[in-house]
Parts: structure tokens; C-alpha cells; sequence
């Protein structure tokens, strides 16, 4: 469905809980047509194929393996990092994370700050609320005091991110530091 007023999206009820953390104020990926919704997945992918064939060595490929590459790279700079926890390693381009601590609920309020933080460097992260059973192996040394545990994530879909990932790993660094 399109709607001449975006406002109307205010009307539809938005439920995934790792999206769109940003702001309280309607997103425009709330109500706007993406590979992520339902009935847009097919039409989403038969039109980027259209686009971009999937062929060896073609432009969709060499795409997904940079962006994987920047993943790799940006989860290796983070798991050799005593700050952060590393949550199961990159199988495409997202990566998650959150910042070492006692408690769950301590993480909560670390990844909130951290988030906020790059925000205001313009480094956009989304938060990922995960269930102790599913996150909490990865960090046996923290108390779970909450069912869930809140990890930062990163999607690193641009090819060009594959260049980013020092400054990326620079401006958490420095989000990190002013949110403690």
C-alpha cells in the first residue's frame, strides 16, 4: 500500500524490535516500501535481480563480499576490543555487539548512551534487544538480571563501508568515551 500522506503511517502499528531506535518520530523505513516487509520481500528481490543478475563476479556479489568483508573487519576490531562483547560472528553484513559489563541491565543502560552518542557523531547504530539464552553464552561473566540484554548492531551495506570501518570503529571509540 502507498499513501500520498506519510502521516498516515502514525495509524500502523510498528513492532520489530530492532529497528528504528532513532527517535520517537515516524521513520521513514516504518512506512516505506523495503526487502524487510512482507509483501515488498519478492517485488524487492525479482527488481534488484532485474538490475543486478546474480552472476560470479558480477555487481551484486563483489557488493555482498565487500560489505561482509567490512563486517568481518569491523568484528574483529570489536572482539579484540576488552570493552565490547561480540555476539555470533558476520554471516552477511550486520554485526552485534555490546559493551562488557557485570549486569544486564547495566549493558542496557551502556548500549543506550553508546547509541545515543554515535548518534550525535552521525554514526547511526540500531539497538537489538536479545534474549538472555540467545546472547547470554557470549558473555558468561554477566549477570542476567534482565530476560533480555541489549546489543548495538551495525549493518554495513555499502561497499564503501568496507573503507569506513577505521573511522566506523574511531567515532565508537569516541561515543564510548563521553557516554561513561
Amino acid at each position: 500500500m502507498l499513501f500520498r500522506d506519510p502521516s498516515v503511517g502514525g495509524f500502523y502499528q510498528h513492532a520489530s524490535p530492532y529497528t528504528y531506535f532513532s527517535s520517537a518520530e515516524l521513520h521513514l523505513g516504518e512506512i516505506s516500501l523495503e526487502c524487510s516487509r512482507p509483501g515488498a520481500a519478492a517485488v524487492g528481490l525479482w527488481a534488484t535481480q532485474r538490475l543486478l543478475p546474480l552472476e560470479p563476479g558480477g555487481v551484486s556479489g563483489s557488493r555482498l563480499a565487500r560489505g561482509r568483508a567490512a563486517a568481518l573487519a569491523l568484528f574483529a576490531r570489536l572482539r579484540a576490543d576488552p570493552r565490547f562483547v561480540t555476539v555470533f560472528e558476520p554471516e552477511l553484513d550486520i554485526v552485534v555487539w555490546l559493551p562488557r559489563a557485570e549486569r544486564a541491565t547495566e549493558v542496557w543502560r551502556r548500549s543506550r548512551a553508546i547509541f545515543a552518542e554515535t548518534a550525535r557523531r552521525h554514526l547511526h547504530l540500531a539497538l537489538a534487544e536479545l534474549p538472555m539464552t540467545l546472547a547470554g553464552p557470549y558473555a558468561p561473566h554477566m549477570t542476567a538480571d534482565r530476560k533480555t540484554v541489549t546489543c548495538l548492531r551495525s549493518a554495513l551495506m555499502k561497499p564503501e563501508h568496507a573503507d569506513w570501518v577505521e573511522r566506523i570503529y574511531a567515532i565508537l571509540g569516541e561515543a564510548v568515551e563521553a557516554a561513561a
